[in-house]
């Protein structure tokens, strides 16, 4: 059973890994230009990957 608990760990990490990279970039300068709409484009098309690496 030990086992399968650290893989999940990675797995968990992994996500958690892209879900960080997601709020870096949201906290960043460089969004500041963008308008609602491109910001929000950007997090639909990143957001699937945290969501996928999860699953």
């Amino acid at each position: 059973m030990q086992g399968a608990t650290s893989n999940q760990g990675m797995f968990w990490s992994q996500a958690r890994e892209v879900f960080e990279e997601i709020v870096s970039w949201l906290d960043s300068d460089s969004i500041s230009g963008l308008e609602h709409s491109q910001i929000e484009s950007q997090l639909l098309e990143n957001g699937y990957e945290p969501l996928r690496r999860l699953l």
